[in-house]
């Protein structure tokens, strides 16, 4: 294969991880987006249209997966998995994917995996040989244990400040910007609300709207609001209300015992 430009299609639900894994692509160069999609639906439609070398594929999203998606594409790309979640690695490499990337990734991992790609494309016959080193090492590796997220960092002009997940009365999504929200301040944070969802802990952070995820042990009280939806009230001075949808409101009456 010649050196072009990589043309790349990403697939992904959360439209922020979409957006980073463009920034990443245009910086580590030799690849260049030709489509996006938010679904396996839109994907199909999109492989259709636009020829496509590579395809950066989340696995979990609502309805299809990831693997459903490739099921069901009659002339496949080659194929990089970007998922939050280690445990589906074998089964990635069963269905001959290049590369494996766990979020979030960093761009010099992003990098390796194009390089792996423009290989495998010009190699083909040794891309098997890849797979199977790679599966090995998966298959062989102890599980991993992911501890909750319990601190992280955010920017405040030239300083890092480290922010204690017990402090966070709720994350929200805001401009396509996610927010912490501590009883004194906001602070933008570099992960998406999905991304928060699955690190922090469940025992006490709930997701109760698309774009909020709450802190349990702040809640105050659990107030109807318009056509079947909900609000949560937090225990902070300013009695704020984080939006609940009526498809997770179920859910959070039985946490809370409501």
């Amino acid at each position: 294969m010649s050196d072009h430009a990589l043309r790349v299609v990403i697939v992904d639900d959360e439209p922020l991880a979409r957006a980073r894994a463009r920034r990443l692509l245009g910086e580590v160069g030799g690849a260049v987006v030709v489509g996006e999609a938010g679904s396996a639906a839109e994907a199909r439609e999109l492989l259709r249209r636009q020829p496509a070398d590579l395809l950066l594929l989340d696995i979990q999203m609502p309805g299809e997966d990831g693997f459903a998606l490739l099921s069901r594409i009659q002339h496949r790309p080659a194929v990089v998995f970007v998922t939050a979640f280690d445990h589906y690695a074998v089964r990635a490499f069963e269905e001959h994917a290049v590369d494996y990337l766990l979020k979030p990734f960093r761009p010099e991992r992003l990098a390796a995996a194009i390089d792996r790609v423009r290989a495998a494309l010009a190699r083909p016959d040794d891309l098997a040989r890849q797979l199977q080193l790679l599966l090995a090492s998966v298959q062989t590796a102890a599980p991993r244990h992911v501890e909750p997220l319990e601190r992280f960092t955010v920017r405040i002009g030239q300083k890092q400040l480290i922010v204690r997940a017990d402090d966070v009365l709720w994350f929200g999504a805001e401009d396509k910007l996610v927010f912490a929200a501590t009883a004194n301040d906001r602070h933008y944070v570099n992960f998406t609300l999905d991304e928060l969802e699955r690190k922090l802990d469940t025992a006490r952070f709930v997701r109760v709207h698309r774009s909020a995820i709450a802190n349990l042990d702040h809640a105050a009280a659990l107030r109807p609001g318009f056509a079947g939806t909900w609000r949560l009230q937090l225990d902070d001075s300013a009695r704020t209300e984080v939006p609940v949808s009526r498809s997770r409101a179920r859910q959070l009456k039985e946490r809370l015992g409501a």
